[in-house]
Formats: structure tokens, C-alpha cells, sequence
């Protein structure tokens, strides 16, 4: 499956493939951090983590006039939420994939067993008959 992801490639994220994980971190309270993990082929001199720095969005608390101070709400920034969710949504796909691959090795084990039995059968069968 292929995710399409035009706020980590605005971000300067070229592999999205390589992702394997990412975290948050609120550093300020008009600041947030995105760090993202990737796994790297041999000898890669591409960083195995990046961080991403977004500045939130202050607006004036509701009622904030009446309390005599200038009391300001900072929202997480529009960027970073949509690049959050494309993560969740890529690294969800990753999950799908790594899931089916292992219930397809297991039918295939299954089927190994199956088969391995049924000849066992016939051999001693065809034994039986001489």
C-alpha cells in the first residue's frame, strides 16, 4: 500500500518508506518537537533520527479580557497535526502489511504440515497394498 505524504515530502522527509516510528515532545509552551526514527540500510550515512521544530499558534483566551491579563491558548500547529497524522496513518499501513505477512507464512506452515501428513498417508497406504 502506498501512503501518499505531501506534509513529510513539504517537510523534507524524502523516505517516508524507512519511517519505523516518531514521537512528540511539548518542549515550551509555544513550542512542540517532532522526532522521527527511521531504519536505514547498511551503510547509510542518513540519519537514523530527525527532528522537526514547530512553533504553536497563540490565540487570546475567551474571557481572557475580564481576568486583566492577556491569557493566550497556543493550539498545536496545522502542519504538525497533519504530518501526525500522516505517520499514524503510514505506520498503520506498515502494521497491515507486517500482519498479512505473518498470516500468510503461518497458512503456508499450516499447508506444509497438511501436505507432509496426507503423503505420510499415502506412502504407508501404498505400502498396505504390496
Amino acid at each position: 500500500m502506498t501512503t501518499k505524504t505531501p506534509n513529510l515530502t513539504e517537510m523534507g522527509v524524502l523516505n517516508p518508506d524507512q519511517i519505523i516510528g516518531y514521537r512528540t515532545v511539548h518542549v515550551a509552551e509555544d513550542m512542540d518537537v517532532l522526532k522521527i526514527s527511521y531504519k536505514r540500510p547498511k551503510n547509510s550515512i542518513l540519519p537514523k533520527r530527525r527532528r522537526y521544530e514547530f512553533k504553536r499558534i497563540g490565540k487570546p483566551m475567551p474571557g481572557g479580557e475580564l481576568r486583566g491579563q492577556g491569557a493566550i491558548r497556543y493550539d498545536i500547529s496545522p502542519i504538525l497535526a497533519r504530518a501526525i497524522a500522516e505517520l499514524d496513518t503510514l505506520l498503520a499501513d506498515k502494521k497491515r502489511t507486517v500482519a498479512t505477512k505473518e498470516s500468510l507464512l503461518q497458512e503456508l506452515e499450516e499447508m506444509r504440515v497438511e501436505m507432509s501428513e496426507r503423503m505420510t498417508h499415502l506412502a504407508k497406504s501404498i505400502e498396505a497394498l504390496d
